[in-house]
């Protein structure tokens, strides 16, 4: 069931398939993709796992997703929806605390936050529909919110961090305000958001001749379950 939370050797699973050698070299890490797939739950627009699936999976032209057969695929996609619709609860209205998926390393007894993958595919869940997102950077206020994704999941950001190091040195000041500045731009674009609705399948299994699991709307023997993406 696609509503049921993911379990930790499940979230397991996940990650070491995405940083395995069966993915193309672009594949997201799970928290890379922890900070896309938020971005995409609480931006000013929901779109649809088709649009946003091949992001995950680091597809080109010249390297495309191959699952190794169809129950890989199903496997995998199910996995990310469940992820998906973890994070949908997780960020839902009246919920005023959120715990980003980071990694974190030992430094001379202290846990140190390694958030620039995590910022990194937020700004990338961002920047796919940069568009609708542009009003949030109009306003120096409410684009403050943004500062701790920037600064660590952008080009400009990581640069910035460069050359000043007072900033390098708030640098788990600025780990610990994720979280708030998620929920902040959640409450900044709940009044515009197209649809409250969560993307949710509850079949067990696709066939075939089912509607495939990535929100596509084709079958998926004619999507993900194709000979291209299945070989």
């Amino acid at each position: 069931m696609l509503d049921q939370a993911l379990t930790d050797a499940e979230f397991d699973e996940l990650d070491q398939f995405l940083i395995s050698d069966n993915v193309p070299g672009g594949c997201m890490d799970i928290s890379m993709l922890d900070g896309f797939l938020t971005a995409l739950l609480i931006g000013p627009n929901t779109l649809l796992p088709s649009r946003w699936l091949p992001h995950v999976w680091g597809e080109t032209d010249d390297m495309p997703m191959n699952f190794e057969n169809e129950a890989q695929a199903q496997r995998i996609l199910g996995l990310s929806m469940r992820l998906y619709n973890d994070r949908a609860r997780d960020l839902a209205e009246g919920v005023d605390l959120y715990d980003p998926a980071i990694y974190t390393r030992e430094d001379e007894g202290k846990s140190i936050a390694i958030i620039d993958e995590w910022c990194t595919g937020f700004m990338r869940g961002v920047m796919l529909d940069a568009e609708a997102w542009d009003p949030l950077f109009q306003s120096e206020e409410d684009a403050a919110l943004l500062t701790p994704m920037i600064l660590y999941g952008t080009e400009s950001g990581m640069q910035q961090l460069e050359e000043n190091p007072s900033l390098k040195a708030r640098h788990q000041h600025i780990a610990d305000a994720i979280g708030v500045c998620v929920i902040g731009i959640r409450d900044h674009w709940l009044p515009f958001r197209k649809t409250a609705s969560t993307f949710r399948r509850t079949a067990d299994k696709v066939g075939r001749n089912d509607l495939c699991s990535c929100g596509s709307g084709k079958k998926f023997k004619k999507c993900c379950g194709s000979p291209e993406k299945l070989h």
